[in-house]
């Protein structure tokens, strides 16, 4: 019984010892957390899939169903009755009444608007989305509109909401 490492490594029999239940260790420590990683990732994984659905969620996607097909749009079904609602130029409607005359508004600017989201992040109690669009102005020109809208939900519904946008790129020419 000579250990062939410490032939090879030309070190003493006690060195070698010492070498070799270090080195003997090491293999069975290693391999334990290596499998226990794998079963902590999927059992996080595991959660995410099968909790429900976050409520914020449900109410970003009727946002944006809304907002894409202006026909599901019913202030009542997405506002609270006191909300405010501030546009970038500094506009600032409140309640129902203020959201209705702020769609006026809008409508009697353009001919139709095609929005796709970018991104949405859910917050506590904030839904914030990033959009991009494609304006068909009443004079015909068609500008590109790069929007983000900041929405504080109470009870599923918009209570406050914040839009960031350049204000410019409505505006006539000249």
């Amino acid at each position: 019984g000579r250990n062939p490492m410490a032939a090879r490594k030309k070190t003493t029999r006690k060195a070698a010892k010492k070498r070799i239940g270090k080195t003997a260790r090491k293999p069975a420590r290693k391999p334990a957390p290596k499998k226990a990683a794998p079963k902590k990732a999927a059992e996080k994984k595991a959660p995410p899939a099968k909790s429900a659905a976050n409520p914020l969620e449900a109410v970003a996607r009727r946002i944006i169903a809304a907002t894409v097909d202006p026909s599901k749009f019913v202030v009542a079904d997405l506002y609270t009755p006191d909300c405010v609602s501030q546009e970038a130029a500094g506009n600032v409607d409140h309640g129902y009444a203020g959201l209705e005359a702020k769609g006026k508004r809008w409508e009697s600017m353009q001919q139709g608007a095609k929005w796709k989201t970018r991104n949405v992040f859910l917050g506590r109690n904030t839904i914030c989305i990033e959009w991009e669009a494609e304006v068909t102005l009443m004079d015909g020109r068609v500008v590109p509109l790069l929007e983000v809208a900041v929405h504080e939900i109470r009870s599923g519904k918009i209570a406050r909401e914040r839009y960031y946008y350049n204000p410019m790129a409505l505006m006539p020419p000249g």
